[in-house]
């Protein structure tokens, strides 16, 4: 549940077209929104990158990821903000306590490296990173580490130290960094003495291997992949680290490589207790990784196995892992049926206009009767037209059924320049009469 999902928009021809240079008419991207299949439900996203020259990122959560799950992506709309989602940490609210894309340049204002949840544990960079060492990654940029000195602080903000937790990144190996044997590529905690860090994600120069370290009780486990395949020439790796309270496990590009039983705590009492990205930094021991880093995650829940690898798939094969439909254009506005509601002598139907297209003289009606006559308003027995312009926002009309205890269907439809909307799929109610009484009332 609550999943976010990359999305990736680019130009096309196919089907309406679509162009970042021309289609968003509240530029950059303030009109994107996203919405669940029923094209009403509206869902948070969080725009990571916006290439105008033809390619943008953007995370949507979805409340379930489930096979032919269908979401829409909307936009061309004029004089609109961008949605509080975009920016207040809305997406990752299932259970993350830290996001970064990785997708800043180092050479901005501290902090440059943006923590997308809403705790805010932004990262400082050090170690003389410049612009320069923003490059491609899985998902737009990546940070790419000299294996001398670079590093980024993200802090120690509380919600960092989790006692379930969940560790991941996107790991491109380029060089030796300062240790054969470990360099960190994340890193939580720094001691002298065992269990030395609480947690990390590390490779091993010698084995050629990713891996991680957990400080459970007062020892540190560090579980390193089964292939030694991780060499300089490797493209990227996804390297998660779980630990549910009674046993850790390690993946690698998705799968699950290594799994322990071990129900000692998490040892966060560390001499110096921040997260860094790119070393692990103590004095003497700084264990600098050397090479690309993106998409850095901590969760404060044990992830399972199949949301680890839907994260790998997801940024992996995105074109696997999605489908995407052709653009389709959609100047006519957009209409949905909400409810009824039984009155002593009649029903209200309610609707709703979800937006006026591409031109604001909306006329409505709502169509209603004994079967469904799906589009065709003239297969339907009744209708009732709304007066005057209409705006977006709720629609109700009044109408007096005349069958007791018949099953009646209705629509919502709107109307403008570009073209007619029908609400899909029709909603229906019963009409009863409690004749002993006189008392009218409905179900729906």
């Amino acid at each position: 549940t609550n999943f976010p999902v990359l999305v990736i928009l680019t130009n096309t021809t196919a089907g309406a077209g679509f162009d970042f240079s021309s289609d968003f008419l509240s530029p950059p991207y303030k009109d994107l929104r996203f919405a669940a299949a029923d094209e009403v439900t509206p869902l948070d996203f969080e725009v990571e990158s916006w290439d105008t020259d033809g390619r943008a990122h953007v995370w949507v959560r979805v409340p379930e990821l489930a096979h032919g799950l269908k979401i829409y992506a909307l936009w061309g709309k004029l004089g609109v903000a961008a949605p509080e989602c975009t920016t207040n940490g809305a997406v990752w609210s299932g259970g993350y306590v830290g996001v970064w894309h990785m997708n800043e340049s180092p050479a901005g204002a501290a902090p440059q490296i943006r923590d997308s949840t809403e705790f805010g544990s932004h990262g400082t960079c050090n170690g003389g990173m410049t612009a320069s060492d923003l490059v491609p990654g899985m998902v737009g940029g990546a940070l790419d580490f000299d294996g001398a000195n670079d590093y980024v602080n993200c802090g120690n903000h509380a919600r960092l130290e989790p006692a379930r937790v969940t560790l991941s990144a996107w790991l491109k190996v380029t060089g030796n960094g300062t240790h054969s044997d470990g360099n960190m590529a994340v890193s939580k905690g720094r001691l002298g003495s065992s269990p030395y860090m609480a947690w990390s994600l590390r490779n091993h120069l010698t084995n050629k291997k990713v891996g991680a370290s957990l400080g459970l009780g007062g020892s540190e486990y560090i579980p390193y992949s089964s292939a030694s395949a991780f060499s300089t020439a490797m493209p990227f790796a996804h390297v998660a680290l779980t630990f549910n309270g009674s046993s850790y496990c390690l993946f690698v590009n998705g799968v699950r490589d290594v799994s322990v039983g071990n129900s000692n705590p998490i040892n966060y009492a560390q001499t110096d207790r921040t997260l860094h990205i790119g070393h692990w930094g103590l004095s003497g021991w700084l264990r600098q990784f050397q090479g690309l880093i993106d998409e850095v995650r901590v969760s404060e829940v044990a992830r399972s196995s199949n949301w680890i690898w839907a994260c790998y798939m997801n940024t992996a094969s995105n074109a696997l892992f999605n489908s995407y439909g052709n653009p389709e254009f959609q100047g006519g506005p957009r209409v949905t049926n909400v409810n009824s509601v039984s009155e002593n002598e009649f029903m209200t139907l309610n609707g709703c206009l979800l937006s006026t297209g591409m031109d604001a003289n909306v006329s409505a009606a709502v169509f209603w009767g004994t079967n469904d006559a799906g589009r065709n308003a003239e297969g339907w027995a009744n209708t009732n037209v709304i007066d005057g312009i209409v705006a977006e926002g709720p629609l109700s009309v009044d109408v007096f059924p005349d069958k007791v205890g018949q099953l009646y269907y209705f629509r919502f439809s709107a109307s403008n320049s570009f073209g007619r909307s029908w609400a899909s799929p029709a909603h229906d109610f019963r009409w009863w009469a409690h004749f002993r009484t006189g008392l009218v009332f409905s179900t729906w």
